[in-house]
């Protein structure tokens, strides 16, 4: 009763999840037609009773009906319990692979994807839809089997017995097809509706969650309240909708379940009184017209499931199909630890054709220099970053590490060669200690501590109840915006990458905190060739090279004394400006 292209299409796209357990499938349906098969005895048990042990008086045969009949039930128990614990472990695997597998196709994507998807919207399909998806290997949809074998079993019962019962039942079955016709696009509908609105208001709630600081600066707290029960009441809306369509589908197949079953009762009993049936054949039959009946009210149901699995499955296929847009080559060159040498050579890029955000940089580090990058805001200095990393792509030039083209080498290989500190620190809810050994998962716990005070942080970290092992996140975990940077940047100590990419870095320390780093970062960044964009002057003058960018291309480059050495520069006007404050104000931020 499911649309066939539908259903096909549906079941192409899960297929390949399903194949891992085709053999414990193959015994769930052994299993269900063996219960298919108990369960359709006892009524020939009662006619057996009731026309040759009461009506013909074979009373012989009594001892044998009576060990069948009470060995049935406890057989079909039996074995319906092992078929229920073998469903619920199909289904719980089968929900594990479709996340793993999703959650490893994310973490594949290009970079640029995570703009067009909120969090809450991806976390919504990889925990929501994967659940759903489970209906397809659920009690119901193991069930048609049981019900293909009843029904078969049930219409050769009904037509032996009396085809002149059997044509009420046909009727009844065709009106439940034509009930399906007129519900089911209606609730796919509806259901899509509810789902698409749902991912808009978990994608709000995570995003006002995370911005909770600047929900709580601008006393935000009732304008945002209006928007989510604003949100709320819409997607009540549309899950009302979504329930009214599925419950009118239901109801409408219970009730021609019903008609069906008073029709064949009524019809069974003017039958008996004009002599042409008898009590056991019309018993027997109303038992086996309910196995045809309710096989088909299950069949609706579970078409239902369907289309809700169906929903699912194309939109966790929306990001499955989804083509990681950077990615190695076949046979891709695996860099060793390299020395440090990067060549920008005429490079260019554009996130929007058209509107290019660098134009034709040559830039040559050679290894162990220290490079600052400054400028306005949208001058390119963190695309810089993200293009030597290889997040994106070049539109034209090339760029190389130690003379080789970044697009020829594994990218695994070319990433564990950075250590990255970003303007705001991003830890996971582990403890302390996993967080600083992130990058380097079997690093000793003296490691860990002697990156903790390169950062200047251990004696922060000591003074935390646990330690190292506090998990943060935790309610007793209380950690400033310096501190969680520190973290941040003993991460990238541990990790002892060769080139270190640091993007306002220190911006969220006091001065003395920032000192205190820049004197160790001095010891730590000696030999190892640093990008970095900073506000602070202080680091900007230290560096080798100061490359100030504009609309994406080099206004002036060289060390701080020649740039200052240039009358009227821009650089240098720039320093003059802020020298008093000693830090480039948030006008010239990227």
């Amino acid at each position: 009763m499911v649309p066939e292209e539908s259903g096909q299409s549906t079941l192409r796209k899960i297929l390949p999840f399903m194949r891992p357990f085709r053999r414990r499938i193959l015994q769930l349906i052994f299993a269900t037609g063996v219960i298919s098969i108990l369960a359709m005895l006892p009524p020939l048990f009662t006619r057996a009773v009731i026309n040759d042990v009461i009506g013909e008086r074979h009373t012989e045969i009594l001892p044998g009906l009576i060990v069948l009949i009470f060995a049935t039930p406890v057989l079909h128990a039996f074995v319906s319990f092992l078929q229920v614990l073998g469903i619920a472990y199909i289904g719980q695997k089968f929900v594990l692979d479709v996340r793993m597998h999703v959650y490893s196709h994310l973490l594949k994507l290009h970079i640029g994807f995570f703009g067009k998807y909120s969090t809450g919207k991806l976390i919504n399909r990889l925990m929501g839809d994967s659940t759903t998806m489970q209906q397809i290997l659920g009690a119901n949809s193991i069930q048609v089997v049981s019900d293909l074998v009843c029904s078969l079993f049930a219409i050769s019962a009904t037509l032996y017995i009396n085809w002149r019962l059997a044509l009420p039942i046909l009727i009844v079955v065709a009106l439940f097809v034509v009930n399906f016709k007129l519900s089911i696009a209606r609730i796919r509908k509806a259901t899509r509706r509810w789902q698409n609105m749902n991912d808009r208001l978990s994608a709000g709630v995570q995003n006002r969650l995370v911005a909770n600081l600047t929900v709580k600066t601008y006393a935000a707290e009732n304008r945002e309240n209006f928007h989510f029960d604003e949100q709320s009441e819409e997607t009540t809306t549309h899950a009302h909708e979504s329930w009214k369509a599925s419950t009118t589908f239901s109801y409408n197949t219970q009730l021609l379940q019903e008609i069906g079953r008073v029709s064949i009762y009524f019809l069974g009993c003017a039958m008996v009184l004009d002599g042409s049936a008898n009590y056991g054949d019309v018993t027997a039959f109303t038992t086996y017209a309910m196995q045809i009946l309710w096989p088909a009210v299950r069949f609706s149901q579970l078409a239902e499931q369907l289309q809700n699995v169906r929903i699912s499955t194309d939109r966790l296929f929306e990001i499955l199909d989804q083509k990681p847009e950077i990615v190695s080559k076949p046979h891709a060159l695996r860099l060793p630890r390299v020395r440090g040498q990067v060549d920008l050579d005429h490079i260019s890029f554009a996130y929007i054709p058209g509107r290019p955000v660098i134009r034709d940089l040559d830039v040559h580090v050679k290894p162990g220099q220290t490079i600052a990058l400054v400028g306005p805001t949208g001058c390119g200095k963190t695309t810089i970053l993200s293009l030597i990393m290889r997040l994106y792509d070049v539109s034209a030039g090339t760029i190389r590490i130690d003379g080789h083209d970044i697009r020829d080498v594994a990218l695994d290989s070319l990433r564990s060669q950075f250590g990255i500190v970003l303007q705001e620190s991003l830890l996971f809810t582990v403890s302390i200690a996993d967080n600083i050994r992130y990058a380097r998962p079997d690093a000793t716990m003296d490691e860990v501590v002697n990156a903790a005070k390169i950062a200047e942080i251990h004696e922060d970290i000591l003074a935390i109840r646990n330690g190292y092992d506090a998990v943060i996140g935790d309610r007793d975990v209380q950690l400033s915006i310096g501190q969680k940077q520190r973290i941040s940047i003993a991460r990238a100590v541990l990790a002892n990458p060769a080139i270190i990419i640091m993007d306002e870095a220190t911006s969220s320390l006091d001065s003395e905190s920032e000192k205190a780093i820049q004197r160790a970062m001095d010891r730590f960044l000696e030999g190892r060739t640093s990008f970095i964009v900073a506000h602070r002057l202080s680091t900007i003058r230290n560096a080798d090279r100061i490359i100030l960018l504009d609309g994406g291309v080099i206004a002036e480059t060289g060390t701080h004394d020649e740039l200052m050495a240039i009358p009227g520069g821009r650089y240098r006007e720039l320093y003059e400006k802020h020298a008093g404050k000693g830090v480039i104000t948030d006008e010239t931020d990227e």
